[in-house]
């Protein structure tokens, strides 16, 4: 079993790098194949003719398109990203990523971790309690927030809040007056105004889980292997705990995976709403401003989290269930 899983981990390992070779590759093709002059959207507007020179230079734009691409791989295996071209004209986007990710990541970590957590026990009690009126109620809670869109419920609670509770921030990921607060004030500053677009994000992700952990519990149930638990006389939380939620776990685990990995775009309608300085606020100033090292860099990020997560995924399957082969 130890041989199999060392196997299986290195050649998952070797398909994780070459997929982000091949998403580093495409991400280079990508922009250079949307509209747009890549001399006018990463040489800013009015730079002398030495500046010109030197940042063509730099980009690798009088070089073919192999070189650019190799000088490409160069400077990612330095972290040099490029410079804003829009978002924070000639800042380089390394300098400027860390703040926007912390906020996404206190934002959409929290909501995903609440998220899997309370739709994992939602789920398991409908289907433990399949037909009654527990699994009525709460397949009508998840079906209607599964098929609410994100940003409906946003605008509501917006409007709701704005009109009634005028003294709740609405806007931003902190106050103007953060810095000059101690560490606790800081964090009380941030959860004042994280609360309403976590209660929003939180809303639906945990429908998504509830549905998913009913429908493969439910699956589960009907297995022979459940029958002869119960025929044995073993009581009915031995039975959930341990013969039918483990098994039911695989389709989960894979969602979860899913839905990590998102965490570094960030819920972009979400943050937009609320104009939460996250990742998702970042890429749609950055969609406006046609500032493509910051989208690069951006969608870079996202690629490698969705890999790594599914890579911790398959490890983790390959532990639940025995019947997963090299």
């Amino acid at each position: 079993m130890a041989q199999d899983f060392r196997r299986y981990f290195l050649i998952k390992i070797v398909y994780a790098i070459l997929t982000v070779f091949l998403i580093l590759s495409f991400n280079f093709i990508l922009f250079r194949a949307m509209p747009g002059d890549m001399d006018r959207i990463l040489i800013p507007r009015g730079a002398s003719p030495e500046t010109r020179l030197l940042l063509r230079e730099y980009y690798g734009l009088d070089k073919p398109k192999i070189e650019q691409f190799v000088i490409y791989l160069e400077h990612l295996s330095k972290g040099q990203l490029g410079q804003s071209t829009d978002f924070r004209r000639g800042v380089d986007v390394a300098s400027i990523l860390g703040p926007f990710l912390l906020n996404t990541l206190i934002l959409v970590g929290i909501g995903t971790l609440i998220s899997v957590f309370v739709g994992i026990v939602l789920g398991r009690m409908t289907a433990w309690n399949r037909g009654k009126a527990a699994d009525r109620i709460g397949s009508a809670f998840f079906l209607v927030f599964y098929c609410m869109p994100t940003f409906l419920f946003a605008l509501i609670m917006v409007a709701v809040v704005g009109r009634y509770v005028p003294e709740w921030p609405i806007s931003g990921a902190y106050g103007f007056d953060y810095e000059s607060y101690d560490i606790l004030g800081k964090i009380g500053d941030r959860a004042f105004h994280t609360l309403l677009p976590l209660g929003a994000l939180v809303i639906e992700t945990i429908a998504t889980f509830s549905i998913i952990t009913r429908s493969s519990l439910i699956d589960v149930m009907t297995e022979e292997y459940m029958v002869t638990a119960i025929a044995k006389g073993n009581k009915s939380k031995d039975v959930l705990k341990k013969h039918a939620m483990p098994n039911a776990m695989l389709p989960v685990v894979t969602v979860v995976a899913m839905n990590v990995g998102w965490i570094m775009s960030g819920s972009i309608m979400i943050e937009v709403i609320f104009g939460y300085q996250g990742l998702g606020y970042m890429t749609w100033k950055a969609v406006r401003g046609y500032d493509y090292p910051v989208l690069q860099a951006v969608f870079m990020l996202e690629a490698i989290a969705v890999i790594v997560a599914n890579f911790i995924a398959d490890m983790t399957l390959f532990k639940l269930d025995p019947r997963v082969k090299i």
